[in-house]
């Protein structure tokens, strides 16, 4: 399964975002990826609502599944599949004090697994990386991948490097992640082992090839989720 990575920087609007993102979507289809998946919050902070439906027709007259990152009413920080969801809310909002923290954002109510093609993905964004339980209760839940929307900034790029590896390492999954070009930190690709697949900094299209054959192998040799004792461990 061939999956598409947009590193993009945020646009100002509706009809510059879109207009960046065709050469990108064109670009993924013709190399023969089967979803596109675009970083957290592609308009910044506004709060477009015509930003849903442009998406939503944009897959469906391309047929292909696009996720992307957008304010939603609430408001929430979501990860939306278009064009007929399901709708990731961020489940672990940042609290900083700048304009990239999520103040007033609520936080979203729990994780969502995508089924796609067969395959089941948990979907995530951003600062939930630094939670390992959430990816913990998708792999739980049989996710083989994580697709995961995300403005890192790129001071911590080196963070994002080994919370990825470590997230998909884990817990034996591919983990794909659309980072927003204007933060300075990469898109990325991770495989079950944590061999790190693919990097882009510069704006543009990273392709990733899911083998689910090596990662069903893998697991098979090497079983980390069966090994669990949560009795061990239980604080309570």
């Amino acid at each position: 399964m061939r999956v598409a990575l947009a590193h993009l920087g945020k646009r100002p609007s509706v009809s510059e975002l879109l207009q960046a993102l065709l050469p990108l979507l064109e670009r993924a289809q013709g190399e023969g990826a089967l979803a596109l998946l675009l970083p957290e919050l592609v308009l910044g902070k506004q709060g477009e609502d015509t930003l849903p439906q442009a998406l939503k027709a944009l897959a469906e007259e391309n047929r292909i599944p696009v996720l992307a990152g957008f304010l939603a009413p609430g408001p929430r920080n979501r990860l939306g599949i278009f064009p007929q969801g399901p709708f990731y809310d961020k489940v672990h909002p940042y609290l900083a004090s700048d304009e990239e923290g999520d103040e007033g954002i609520a936080p979203g109510e729990g994780p969502v697994i995508w089924e796609f093609r067969g395959k089941r993905f948990g979907l995530a964004l951003c600062y939930d990386l630094d939670f390992p339980e959430l990816f913990r209760s998708y792999a739980l839940m049989g996710a083989e991948g994580f697709l995961v929307g995300s403005a890192w900034p790129g001071e911590y790029q080196e963070l994002l490097s080994v919370l990825a590896r470590a997230r998909a390492a884990e817990n034996q999954a591919y983990l794909l992640l659309a980072n927003r070009a204007d933060t300075g930190s990469p898109s990325l690709a991770v495989a079950p082992d944590g061999r790190l697949l693919g990097l882009r900094h510069e704006e543009g299209v990273l392709l990733v090839d899911l083998d689910f054959a090596f990662l069903e192998e893998y697991r098979a040799r090497y079983p980390i989720l069966r090994h669990r004792r949560p009795e061990a461990y239980r604080l309570w």
